[in-house]
């Protein structure tokens, strides 16, 4: 954790270098925010069907998912909602400037006994078939 779900519309100016930003992200979010930056798992949804508003003009968006676990103060999911906007808004400068655009972040709690996964490391051992 945390997991970083990038979803934006397919019509923003910039081309996406999904390690570029997510580096920048990476490293902001791990120093506001707490976090090792080899715990990131991070990905980028580009939607190509979309409807903003009333579809009347040329509208964009950019939206980031922060998915961690509960139990950050709430000052310190606003640092790491504030950090992503700032990496964000720079990012996509363009499209802000060029569209009606809206960037958003969401910090997404999740339930940690009701969270499941396993590992590589939980598998050693196991031959690969």
């Amino acid at each position: 954790m945390p997991h970083l779900v990038l979803e934006y519309s397919g019509n923003v100016r910039e081309r996406i270098d999904p390690a570029a930003l997510f580096g920048k992200l990476h490293t902001e979010l791990a120093s506001v925010g707490g976090f090792r930056i080899q715990d990131f798992k991070s990905r980028a949804v580009r939607m190509d069907q979309y409807f903003i508003g009333d579809g009347t003009r040329e509208q964009s968006f950019v939206n980031l998912d922060v998915r961690t676990f509960g139990g950050k103060s709430p000052e310190a999911r606003t640092a790491v909602s504030e950090a992503a906007l700032t990496v964000l808004a720079d990012a996509f400068e363009a499209t802000l400037r060029e569209t009606a655009c809206d960037i958003s972040v969401q910090i997404t709690e999740l339930d940690r006994p009701s969270f499941a996964r396993t590992r590589s490391e939980d598998h050693s051992g196991r031959s690969a078939a």
